[in-house]
């Protein structure tokens, strides 16, 4: 049986801001050749942060900041992950016989570093588009093994058919659909989106699946690493690719008979209220609640739908995984509480960590999108979107306040999940 962690440190003490970002640099190893942008060929000097109404991105298509502020926030919610585990970093079984692990959009790194922590015996590889604060992090979680590689994964771009994505946003329910598979309908393989164009919408593609004219069609994109892993993880990935049956096709790939993946994220629903019998005449008390995060949240799916990356959790459906091949495919829920509503001491603490989490969030999520996209009916000023986070941030806090309180009996959680699968040994 596995030696469970032991709990992480209150996230509530400060983070001190570094004076530098340490680049990812060469780590002479073979980690990966002839990718979009390795180590070997992006140096320091070749990046190019994009300051951007007063955040920080790492390119100008993902839609998520790469800033301080970020950085402190992806910190609190790893500790939320492993609280919600009970200390545990990943529901995969780790042995001896697992000797490389691949952190698929690593960030500041505080899965992969943990997990180089706990399994010395295994080689870490943390993989990102972005540069981060890798030093705070070891601080944070312990000192690094760790190979650090610049690469940005996205080799498929945004997805073509925007028609057809369209249709579907003018069916989608984001309170209720977001954890439904949303296949991406069939598109060229060969005339792809340019996967480092900016972030806006984009015009259904008019170009022929096969040019008649050429005898050999151009490669297929996809990674180059050099060796296989043992495990493969990603968390907080929502927003990431369009095209998510090629991502579960590369990971089975790169995998070693035997290996698994593991995707961990986490979906908000809305909190629900009793209803409650008005009083013949009287006007009806039965009104969602948090007006203004509802409207943000539709306002958000509906750019994310523009941009060509729709959000939600669907992308974790098992039925991603068995149709990439994938065997056991299994999924692990744990609720979190938001707020400190629950009685249990330690379900408050997490519950307290979580509501630092949201309320950070939202701006993070919002600003990009709504700014350069839009919704359905008008690209936003970055200060429609910072009036709109205070009142939704009032109203979430009023919320919780009100779970503590006179909303007795009243709950409200996020849904934390990992789903995993295992590549045949036979593969």
């Amino acid at each position: 049986m596995e030696e469970e962690q032991p709990q992480p440190d209150d996230p509530a003490r400060d983070h001190t801001a570094a004076q530098y970002k340490r680049p990812r640099s060469d780590s002479g190893s073979s980690t990966s050749v002839e990718s979009l942008h390795s180590t070997r060929s992006l140096r320091s000097d070749d990046l190019e942060f994009i300051h951007e109404n007063d955040r920080i991105y790492g390119n100008s298509v993902y839609y998520m900041p790469c800033d301080q502020a970020e950085q402190d926030r992806l910190a609190i919610l790893h500790q939320v992950f492993t609280y919600a585990l009970k200390g545990k970093l990943t529901t995969t079984n780790v042995s001896h016989a697992t000797r490389r692990i691949l952190d698929v959009g690593t960030g500041p790194g505080h899965w992969a570093v943990a997990m180089a922590e706990q399994y010395p015996h295994a080689e870490v590889v943390g993989v990102d588009m972005a540069v981060w604060d890798l030093d705070m992090t070891e601080e944070d979680v312990g000192s690094s093994r760790v190979i650090w590689e610049i690469d940005d994964l996205d080799v498929w771009g945004t997805e073509a058919d925007m028609d057809a994505l369209n249709s579907r946003l003018k069916r989608y329910d984001p309170f209720r659909d977001h954890t439904a598979p949303l296949h991406s309908p069939s598109r060229s393989k060969f005339r792809l989106s340019d996967p480092h164009a900016p972030l806006q919408p984009h015009s259904p593609t008019t170009e022929p699946s096969f040019n008649p004219y050429i005898l050999d069609p151009e490669d297929q994109p996809g990674w180059h690493f050099s060796d296989s892993f043992d495990l493969i993880h990603a968390r907080n990935m929502r927003g990431t690719f369009a095209d998510w049956e090629d991502f579960y096709a590369e990971v089975y790939k790169h995998l070693s008979p035997g290996g698994w993946v593991e995707i961990a994220d986490y979906e908000l629903a809305m909190p629900q209220i009793p209803e409650v019998n008005d009083e013949p005449g009287e006007p009806s008390t039965n009104q969602p609640p948090l007006p203004t995060l509802r409207r943000i949240i539709l306002a958000m799916m509906q750019a994310s739908f523009k941009a060509g990356r729709p959000l939600g959790t669907y992308y974790m459906h098992p039925t991603y995984l068995q149709d990439a091949g994938f065997k056991d495919v299994r999924t692990t829920y744990v609720n979190v509480p938001v707020g400190q509503w629950p009685d249990d001491e330690e379900q408050k603490r997490i519950g307290k960590m979580f509501l630092v989490v949201l309320m950070e969030s939202m701006e993070a999520q919002l600003l990009r999108l709504l700014t350069t996209t839009g919704d359905d009916e008008r690209v936003w000023t970055p200060e429609e979107v910072r009036l709109e986070v205070e009142k939704a941030k009032l109203e979430i806090f009023e919320w919780a306040e009100g779970l503590d309180g006179k909303l007795k009996g009243v709950t409200w959680c996020a849904s934390f999940k990992w789903v995993v699968g295992r590549k045949s040994k036979t593969a």
